[in-house]
């Protein structure tokens, strides 16, 4: 081969084809006089950045001035990248080069016969040639090529990153390379590190004709670069054959290399005074990766914790604040910031209707307000049993209890279902309460009611079968004007359909005049003046504190102020009446007479032999302090030796 052609063969790009083991033989046979570096000229590179998780290799590789270059792998950057398929995508390892540069210098020229080669480069390649995992490899190359050169004869350059003096062979061809880390990082976790060794730091950039936007300088154009450490930007070749003081020329034909933008990606790189890993202003490190001023707010905002940067680039804790706030949950009130946290008092979204229980459903439905049931005041000195329907407070002159007379029983596992007809001499009510809702749903219309000459529909509602836990029924609630008399039937249906399945429940009763209302006693119409007895209506009276040396009942007069022997010792019997209309449950001796639908206590000395019964000699199933067991007997008798309860179920 003649050695032009040896020349063209070795200026092609040099893809690196071997083996490590046999790489090293292969470089010592072909460049046996490597250059001898008289006065090196570099400041060596910084560092890299990590390893790229798509291909592999380094994201940049940064020079002691804080330029960093990142792979060139785009035939913008690089004309000959070789690509397999140009016309793709860049992807690896498929369509992957087995070569590429991250910094690239040439610079030619010829002196009479003689062709001058120079390179210096920053290159990514593979340790067998063929793209593989395991195999990449980064290495600085610095080559020095004189093709037509004196045999035997020695050659000086002088070039961006020293003076270097290499050896024509005996043919006159100088071929000198110099390659630092060809190690494949399969092999060596840190070889990627040892490219930093290499001469090629600071990276050369163009000056003239100016590099277009993102690169360090044009791929192919003649062009005056900078950044040589020791301001050598030029190529100067002293030795046989070269004019007296050499030949020298400061155009370089090639400059490859791809600017990285560096700041915003988490590394602190040189000239970095931080880097959060953004580009966001006012979080302490500036889009630029400089540190914002002592003292900056910072963080996002936050009304219980200031923050404030620490002057190195970090948003740092200052203090918690005890502001006003908003934790985004409206079931709670009067939001205050409490050790950084937004806290609220509970919202009992209180409506002040005793007919409504009050509910919060968080974090962004709010107040709730179902319909009770429970006992209320309507306010009307006439009737009695007053209760809660509908939302509204109704008590009763004539009323009734509705019994299940068929269909199905609606009620909520738990919770029996329970009906009530009443009329409060202008209004007249029915009611249905504590449906199970999967089978009779709010918003189902397929309630009929009757009662006297009254009949209508009604739509069965939400309802609150127990308030906390909040248990959720369903219920109806029927009201209209007009009122009806006792012995008028009272008579409720409700029909709904739900997944194609009709379910049906019928209650009926009949209307009985009402006990009158209870007017509770007071203290001073009992004569006492201390302590608390029972109100006659199934309250109680707190009625005073006695003044020393006196005492409640130390006259021996229970409840009455008074000095000696303290009255007999005494317990509250309270019982509740239900069942039958009508009806009053009384005891022997004396002392309690409750009516049906109501609660009634009174006081008893400790041991006394009560005797319970109901009027007319109805029978009744007792429970409490006395119980038939679930048997109906017209009557119960029990020794009082403490504060008790008892229901009447009067038949």
């Amino acid at each position: 081969m003649s050695r032009h052609n040896i020349f063209r063969a070795l200026s092609k790009r040099s893809t690196a084809r071997w083996a490590i083991a046999s790489s090293m033989l292969l470089l010592l046979a072909r460049f046996p006089a490597p250059a001898h570096a008289v006065l090196p000229c570099t400041t060596p590179l910084f560092g890299l950045g990590p390893v790229d998780p798509v291909h592999g290799f380094p994201q940049y590789y940064q020079d002691s001035t804080g330029l960093a270059l990142q792979p060139c792998l785009d035939l913008v950057c690089d004309p000959a990248l070789p690509v397999p398929d140009p016309t793709l995508p860049v992807s690896f390892p498929n369509n992957f080069p087995d070569e590429f540069f991250y910094s690239r210098v040439i610079n030619t020229m010829t002196v009479g016969a003689m062709k001058v080669t120079y390179v210096a480069a920053l290159e990514g390649s593979f340790a067998n040639g063929v793209v593989v995992a395991g195999d990449q490899v980064v290495f600085a190359r610095l080559r020095f090529r004189i093709l037509g050169a004196t045999p035997n004869a020695t050659y000086t350059f002088t070039h961006p990153y020293g003076v270097d003096v290499v050896q024509a062979d005996g043919v006159g061809f100088v071929n000198s390379t110099t390659d630092v880390g060809i190690v494949p990082i399969g092999l060596l976790p840190t070889a990627f590190q040892l490219a930093i060794g290499g001469r090629v730091g600071p990276f050369m950039t163009a000056v003239a004709p100016p590099p277009p936007a993102g690169l360090v300088g044009n791929p192919a154009a003649n062009q005056t670069v900078t950044g040589s450490a020791c301001n050598q930007n030029f190529v100067r070749v002293e030795g046989p054959g070269f004019p007296v003081g050499g030949q020298q020329n400061n155009l370089f034909s090639t400059i490859i290399g791809k600017i990285a933008h560096i700041c915003g990606n988490g590394v602190l790189d040189l000239g970095e005074q931080c880097d959060d890993g953004n580009l966001v202003a006012g979080d302490c490190c500036s889009p630029l990766c400089m540190s914002e001023p002592l003292g900056q707010p910072c963080g996002a905002p936050d009304v219980c914790v200031n923050n404030a940067c620490d002057g190195a680039g970090t948003c740092a804790f200052v203090n918690f604040t005890a502001a006003p706030c908003n934790d985004a949950n409206v079931c709670t009130v009067a939001d205050t910031c409490t050790l950084g946290a937004c806290v609220g008092a509970p919202n009992t979204c209180d409506d002040a209707n005793v007919c409504t229980t009050d509910f919060c459903t968080p974090p962004a439905v709010g107040c709730g307000h179902l319909n009770n049931a429970l006992a209320c005041n309507d306010g009307n000195a006439t009737t009695s049993g007053d209760s809660c329907s509908g939302g509204g407070c109704m008590g009763a002159v004539r009323r009734a209890t509705l019994a299940l007379v068929g269909g199905e029983n609606p009620s909520l596992p738990g919770f029996p279902a329970a009906g009530d007809a009443r009329t409060d001499g202008t209004r007249t009510r029915l009611s249905l309460i504590n449906m199970d809702p999967a089978r009779f749903p709010a918003g189902c219309t397929g309630a009929t009611i009757t009662v006297g000459g009254i009949s209508g529909t009604a739509t069965v509602t939400p309802f609150a079968a127990r308030a906390v836990p909040l248990v959720r029924a369903t219920a109806v609630n029927f009201v209209t004007n007009g009122t009806v008399a006792a012995g008028s039937t009272a008579a409720i249906r409700v029909r709904c359909t739900v997944g194609g399945v009709t379910h049906e429940t019928r209650w009926s009763g009949v209307l009985a005049n009402a006990p009158a209302p209870c007017t509770p006693t007071t203290c001073a119409a009992q004569g006492k003046n201390c302590g608390t007895i029972p109100d006659g209506c199934g309250g109680t009276l707190t009625c005073g504190v006695c003044t020393a040396p006196q005492t409640c009942g130390g006259g021996g007069v229970a409840n009455v102020c008074g000095v000696g022997a303290p009255a007999p010792a005494t317990a509250l019997l309270t019982l509740t009446a239900t069942g039958r209309a009508g009806e009053s449950v009384r005891s022997t001796p004396a002392g309690l007479n409750v009516p049906v639908g109501t609660t009634g206590s009174a006081s008893f000395a400790v041991g006394t032999s009560i005797t319970l019964s109901a009027t007319n000699g109805r029978s009744v199933i007792w429970s409490g302090v006395c119980s038939s067991g679930g048997i109906k007997t017209p009557s119960c008798t029990f020794t009082l030796n403490a504060a008790s309860s008892e229901t009447a179920n009067v038949q």
